[in-house]
């Protein structure tokens, strides 16, 4: 399969691998099945390979790009309720003051520099898709659909995590001195990663995915200086509507 044959092929599947990038990925695909009979299992497997790292890359850039914005929402949201609480009552908070405007210096750097976690292999259960899952198209064509699409979704579910982890390593010092709405700023870092790995598609799509909560919060610290988790906690209601910044 020559690149134009493999552009050809992407462009009557752009309405099931929605943002492939079609020139990069022909060339890839033309290159990895030379020597390979398009019959072959071979040949699958390595168009398989090839749109499930591009298509996790998408899909974690896209997800990461959602995280760090809610992590600013959510520290503005914050930011809103502790004025408020102030004008009230006179007190000025100014840990927590430190630790939300810190939370928003942090997500932007976190933001600029991109997704924390490269893809790494290549699931089985993308292979096992190339061969069920698209009875209705070419061998070739369920390959590179099924790797695309297990590759997006993978990477959609990776980012919260990964994004969270990079935002909270930048404040970990505040978030142990600080409290938010009342309570261990942890707590509110836990809730708001809940909140972004319960948003993503891969965790929409998935049937009985574990709880996003458990997986990353309440965050703690550990002794060699990385959250642990602790006890689960549920996900914050939805926030209200955002202001602009």
């Amino acid at each position: 399969m020559d690149v134009t044959q493999a552009w050809t092929l992407l462009s009557n599947l752009q309405g099931r691998m929605p943002g492939a990038p079609r020139d990069q990925l022909a060339t890839s695909i033309s290159q990895r099945l030379r020597g390979h009979a398009l019959t072959s299992r071979l040949a699958h497997r390595a168009v398989v390979d090839v749109t499930w790292r591009a298509g996790y890359e998408n899909g974690c850039a896209a997800e990461h790009a959602k995280t760090v914005e809610l992590f600013q929402n959510k520290a503005f949201d914050a930011m809103a309720r502790l004025t408020a609480a102030e004008q009230r009552t006179g007190v000025h908070d100014s840990e927590a003051n430190r630790l939300l405007w810190a939370v928003v210096q942090a997500a932007t750097l976190v933001g600029r520099s991109g997704p924390q976690n490269p893809p790494g292999p290549t699931r089985s259960r993308a292979y096992n898709a190339a061969y069920a899952a698209h009875p209705d198209l070419s061998p070739i064509a369920g390959a590179a659909v099924a790797g695309w699409v297990h590759g997006q979704r993978q990477g959609s579910y990776d980012a919260p995590y990964s994004a969270s982890r990079a935002i909270y390593a930048r404040c970990e010092r505040l978030v142990e001195q600080a409290q938010i709405d009342g309570r261990p700023a942890a707590l509110w870092f836990g809730e708001v990663t809940a909140a972004a790995v319960a948003a993503a598609p891969a965790m929409q799509a998935s049937t009985g995915p574990p709880s996003a909560a458990s997986a990353f919060g309440p965050l703690s610290v550990s002794a060699a200086g990385q959250p642990r988790q602790t006890q689960p906690i549920l996900p914050p209601s939805p926030a209200a509507a955002r202001r602009s910044r």
